[in-house]
């Protein structure tokens, strides 16, 4: 490693440093997934992610749905970013996904059934979404192996609790 290679990285250590000091995260984006190139195409083409947008805690509060586009790289070697704080467009909600674990829980048979009922006669489609609706509860609950490990947990501080009497 040459003097002037331990110069830049030094250099690049206190950047990383100052990001992590001023708590400072990436905030993602949309479209390629790199924002330079080395435009050597015919020969070794070279695709980095080299520009970021970032921010820090308050900032993701005061714009909670931030948007961050990589756009079409058209005459320079960098691709142009555009952050939009406040797009009229919230971000979307997560999809509903089903948990096997789910099924042993002892109410969740009974819940999805009267669910299932209530829209009787209606489409399949409209009859999932209103049971994805009326289990949400489930999506609180801890998984069971979660459950077991704080059972296991309040069990061995009761157990101390006894030996020091």
């Amino acid at each position: 490693m040459k003097n002037g290679d331990l110069v830049l990285l030094a250099r690049i250590d206190n950047f990383c440093s100052l990001i992590k000091q001023c708590g400072l995260m990436d905030l993602g984006f949309s479209g390629t997934a790199y924002t330079w190139t080395n435009k050597r195409f015919t020969t070794n083409p070279t695709f980095e992610r080299l520009d970021r947008c970032r921010g820090d805690a308050e900032w993701c509060r005061v714009f909670p749905f931030t948007v961050v586009y990589h756009l079409p790289m058209l005459y320079s070697d960098h691709t142009p970013i555009l952050a939009i704080m406040n797009p009229n467009r919230a971000k979307p909600k997560r999809r509903f996904k089903f948990q096997n674990w789910w099924l042993t829980e002892n109410d969740f048979h009974e819940t999805a059934l009267q669910a299932w009922n209530q829209v009787t006669g209606k489409p399949f489609h409209v009859r999932t979404k209103e049971m994805a609706c009326t289990i949400k509860w489930v999506r609180k609950k801890k998984p069971l192996n979660q459950q077991l490990s704080d059972v296991e947990s309040d069990l061995s501080i009761l157990q101390q609790d006894l030996l020091i009497l």
